[in-house]
């Protein structure tokens, strides 16, 4: 047992990571892989304006789930949270994934 499953329940939701895609040596699309995470907490890391004059703000969020050795998040995964969940949308995974503890 983990730390985020110590917390209420109505806290937590599920997420689906997409993992693939791209294109192949002669650019044609690759199929995306769905693969469904339960019981994560999301929540928003910052926010900032870029001073370049754009309308665009970039934001960051960061998600917690407890540790499950069959599975772990790649660099190049994309995370989908549903409609109506914190953060809802569709976020890139930047980087190297942390674990923690």
């Amino acid at each position: 047992m983990g730390i985020v499953s110590s917390f209420p329940r109505p806290w937590l939701t599920n997420v689906t990571v997409l993992r693939g895609g791209g294109r192949d040596p002669k650019g044609n699309p690759l199929p995306v892989t769905e693969i469904p995470v339960a019981d994560c907490i999301i929540a928003a890391r910052a926010t900032s304006e870029p001073t370049d004059r754009a309308d665009l703000i970039a934001s960051t969020a960061v998600l917690y789930r407890d540790p499950d050795p069959s599975f772990s998040f790649l660099p190049k995964d994309r995370v989908r949270v549903p409609v109506g969940a914190l953060m809802a949308g569709e976020w890139s995974v930047d980087g190297l994934p942390g674990e923690w503890p």
